[in-house]
């Protein structure tokens, strides 16, 4: 009995692991999209390439600690928050300056390309203007 209660929850720890990461992933996601830079930018400002950003972005790797906090301290100085809530899900606050800052021309363009595709700026996507 033993070794299937500890089946049991290595399997639990390995999923709850997996959404972390993909919940991590998606605050990425959606933050560099807020703030129209591109992987390369994000990178550039904490320290990590492209490459490795797009792991992130993916849930393709695991983020180290140090990795977690320089990102979180770059959303807190950039005006962006985000609430972990109990159902796994989370929520996000964004300071009304953020939407007042000029963007440069290709984040101009991201921004227009995603409104194009419905997204919006809570990270949800609304129907595409299909017939």
């Amino acid at each position: 009995m033993p070794t299937q209660i500890s089946e049991h929850i290595s399997r639990d720890l390995a999923e709850l692991v997996r959404l972390e990461r993909r919940a991590f992933a998606a605050k990425l996601r959606m933050a560099r999209a807020l703030l129209g830079w591109s992987q390369s930018e994000l990178g550039f400002r904490i320290g990590l390439t492209q490459r490795a950003i797009h792991k992130l972005e993916q849930g393709e790797t695991e983020p180290r600690r140090t990795t977690v906090r320089a990102i979180e301290q770059l959303w807190a100085s950039e005006g962006i928050e985000f609430e972990d809530l109990a159902d796994g899900g989370f929520r996000t606050s964004v300071c009304p300056a953020l939407f007042d800052q000029p963007l440069t021309v290709q984040a101009r363009r991201r921004r227009t390309a995603r409104i194009q595709l419905g997204v919006t700026a809570i990270g949800r996507h609304a129907p595409a203007g299909r017939g």
